[in-house]
């Protein structure tokens, strides 16, 4: 084959064998380039908001001035506390009050927890009449002390409680393994305030928070009048002054909802699907919906949003844009989350 034409055989070869392969993977990686565009960072929250840090106020024994000053001090700022209460000792009418001569408990009326509780702060169980759970003797006890209080709270406020202070922070295996019962949490840790307590030390605790992205809960007994008071109101709120100028690092919020937060983003799985100029995130959890009602923060590291656009069963979910990314608050372990924004 002497005029044989080798190039020209092997143009044609690479025209009609390799040029349909090229075009092809030509487009596949164009349609790769574009989800790549397309799907940014996503992430649950470590809490509400994407805040560093978050802070629950949490008041022992239902004492008179926390009513009086505390729950307003806390209102002041947008703040809402926790207040674990002792049925056994809270009193129907301020004339009890006043006839009280211990003046330790029993400081709050009925009426006023439920108002206090209608205006967005936790009323739960401190126990039944503030027993050591750790040395009552038997586990009919023990449940006894728990399950009275929870009803009377639930019979006078309208919630049943679904946290559980422990009195004088003493538990044990047997007594956290009962109290954790239908429950989302219990208070095992905290960080005593009173007397002793300045205005500075507690600035500096809420910056070490923030420092290092934890969970903090004060234990506060009386205000100015009681068992640990502090030295004068100002002290407490001159922080909460402080914290509240930090509220964009910040979240205050009860001990029910950043426990509920915490343990739901700790057990939520995230699965995210991108689609033009937005995504369907899904998430599954494998805790109690009926216990664990907090709505966590999806977050979306993107720049450039002008608007977006979050729906949730057909609902419009809160957002907020930043210039580096997006939160939205949703329900986890629900329906998927539509989300579309423009740039």
């Amino acid at each position: 084959m002497k005029n044989f034409n080798f190039s020209l055989f092997l143009s044609l070869f690479f025209l009609i064998i390799l040029l349909p392969e090229s075009v092809d993977a030509k487009r596949i990686n164009k349609k790769v380039d574009e989800q790549g565009v397309d799907m940014p960072k996503v992430r649950i929250a470590s809490f509400k908001g994407d805040k560093a840090c978050a802070i629950s106020y949490t008041f022992d024994d239902a004492l008179r001035d926390q009513s009086i000053l505390a729950a307003p001090m806390l209102e002041k700022y947008g703040f809402r506390g926790t207040f674990w209460a002792i049925p056994s000792m809270v009193p129907e009418t301020e004339e009890e009050i006043l006839t009280n001569s211990k003046k330790k408990w029993g400081g709050i009326t009925w009426k006023r927890l439920k108002e206090m509780s209608d205006n967005g702060h936790e009323i739960s169980n401190h126990g039944w009449s503030h027993k050591n759970l750790v040395n009552l003797k038997s586990e009919q006890e023990i449940r006894a002390e728990i399950e009275k209080a929870d009803s009377l709270i639930l019979l006078k406020i309208g919630k049943k409680p679904r946290t559980f202070c422990y009195p004088y922070n003493a538990f044990n295996d047997q007594v956290l393994a009962i109290a954790m019962e239908n429950r989302v949490d219990t208070r095992t840790r905290c960080s005593g305030w009173g007397y002793r307590t300045t205005t500075q030390w507690m600035n500096n605790w809420a910056d070490g928070l923030i420092k290092k992205g934890e969970w903090g809960i004060p234990m506060i007994h009386a205000i100015i009048d009681g068992f640990d008071a502090f030295p004068s109101a100002d002290v407490l709120d001159n922080h909460m002054a402080y914290v509240k100028s930090k509220e964009d690092r910040i979240w205050v919020g009860t001990f029910l909802e950043i426990a509920s937060y915490v343990k739901e983003s700790e057990n939520v799985r995230l699965s995210v699907t991108p689609r033009k100029s937005g995504l369907i995130c899904k998430t599954e959890m494998t805790l109690d919906k009926k216990l664990f009602t907090e709505p966590l923060t999806l977050v979306i590291e993107i720049t450039g949003v002008t608007s977006i656009k979050a729906t949730q069963k057909g609902k419009k979910l809160p957002a907020t844009i930043a210039s580096d990314k997006i939160c939205i608050d949703f329900m986890p372990g629900d329906s998927p989350v539509k989300i579309r924004w423009k740039k």
